[in-house]
């Protein structure tokens, strides 16, 4: 029995349904704490799913800041009232000094408002840092014009006057106002907030920023494996790239690379790009996006998955998903994970942005059956060292919520310490008056 536990855990995130990333963690842990017997809210912006997260779901019905007219987007994605209200109220109805406030997503719907309504409660609120909005206005650390990795500091002059945006200058422009009104409203520079970060490496990003470390702590992501043990990726051919078809993610360096190595790609995944690849390279095969169960057939026919993307990904969801199905990866390195991966022969790793060093990496897969089944083994071996099960994932939750209230717990004895000494100061000063 843990010696600091929470009664209540308030998940909190834009969306209630299941579409992927962030959004499928939240809901994810929301599950897992319920089984652990633990009491859990749930509260989304989006409107109520037919499959609720938690018994408990609160939902605001709000629609995604994309969705909405652009007037509307604007303001209410800087700050939404009703996201306050409704937060605040949960907190003054439903609080206890044991309740825990884990904010997964707030910039699709939520806006930095919620910030606001947890300030009171603080020292029990954990962000958890999927993306890198908490530090770079853009969420990425990337500059999206060039699809490059962005070296400058967030917010400082530079930063504000480099045009990074996918949309244009006036949308960093309310970007940048968005991070320091979140700032300004729950500071994580001058006064340390509790942070899950998803990969040790993103520390670095965060110091950067100048976000206070005292409290940030590495909590691997739960990574299940995309099929069953059992593959023989040596007898396959297809390579596999599974994301957006979005600039960033790299996905035209696969697809020249592929061409380049005379090797068959695939595709896993929509998005703005999959005009270009169906139109530009005929020789690719793209499926679009499939769930989990309808991409199944694909990966068992992969030899090896790609990760091209051009940004410094946090964690690698594929894979890590590729790894655990004892597939071999090619990554970028960019990708936090891309030297534990390489060093532990479980993949290879490419310079980033360069097409011919990719296809150097496929051709080497392609024409060595033995190097791929040794790397396969390898995968097996040691893709428990590179992430977490779902059970181990809730476990260091709920470690994490335990140092968390009792960090709180603390913060209390304290500030009723110096509240008693400050008062029998006043007391003994008032009494030498009157003698």
């Amino acid at each position: 029995m843990r010696a600091f536990s929470p009664d209540r855990v308030v998940v909190i995130n834009d969306r209630s349904i299941r579409v992927g990333g962030a959004t499928n963690l939240a809901i994810l842990s929301a599950e897992l704490l319920q089984q652990r017997g633990i009491s859990v809210t749930f509260f989304a912006g989006d409107g109520t799913p037919v499959d609720r997260p938690a018994a408990d779901t609160i939902n605001l019905d709000a629609a995604p800041l994309l969705e909405r007219r652009r007037s509307d987007a604007l303001r209410f994605g800087l700050y939404d009232p009703l996201a306050y209200d409704a937060l605040s109220g949960l907190i003054a109805s439903r609080d206890t000094p044991s309740t825990i406030y884990h904010v997964h997503g707030w910039s699709k719907i939520l806006s930095p408002a919620i910030f606001r309504a947890l300030a009171p409660v603080r020292d029990r609120v954990v962000l958890h840092a999927h993306d890198y909005f908490l530090a770079c206005p853009n969420g990425g650390f990337v500059n999206f014009r060039t699809n490059r990795v962005c070296e400058l500091k967030p917010m400082s002059g530079r930063c504000l006057t480099t045009q990074c945006d996918k949309r244009g200058l006036h949308e960093k422009a309310w970007r940048s106002a968005r991070h320091m009104l979140r700032e300004r409203l729950f500071p994580t520079k001058r006064r340390a907030a509790n942070i899950i970060i998803v990969h040790e490496r993103m520390r670095a990003y965060f110091e950067r920023a100048g976000v206070s470390g005292a409290h940030v702590e590495t909590v691997r992501n739960p990574v299940l494996p995309f099929v069953e043990p059992g593959l023989q990726p040596w007898t396959n051919h297809n390579f596999v790239f599974v994301g957006r078809l979005e600039p960033e993610k790299g996905f035209e360096d696969a697809a020249r690379a592929a061409r380049l190595a005379k090797v068959p790609l695939h595709f896993i995944g929509d998005g703005a790009g999959r005009a270009l690849i169906e139109k530009t390279y005929p020789e690719a095969t793209v499926h679009g996006w499939k769930t989990k169960d309808e991409m199944r057939g694909i990966i068992r026919s992969a030899r090896a998955v790609v990760v091209s993307s051009r940004v410094p990904e946090p964690f690698g969801l594929a894979a890590l998903e590729a790894i655990t199905s004892g597939i071999p990866v090619i990554l970028t390195d960019a990708a936090l994970l891309a030297d534990e991966i390489a060093a532990l022969g479980c993949g290879i790793k490419f310079r980033i942005a360069e097409v011919e060093d990719l296809a150097t990496a496929m051709r080497s897969l392609a024409a060595d059956d033995a190097l791929v089944r040794q790397m396969s083994e390898n995968c097996f071996r040691q893709a428990a060292a590179l992430a977490h099960t779902p059970e181990t994932w809730a476990d260091a939750l709920l470690d994490l919520y335990g140092h968390v209230l009792h960090r709180a717990q603390r913060t209390t004895i304290d500030l009723r310490r110096h509240q008693l000494e400050k008062t029998v100061a006043v007391g003994d000063l008032h009494s030498g008056d009157v003698s």
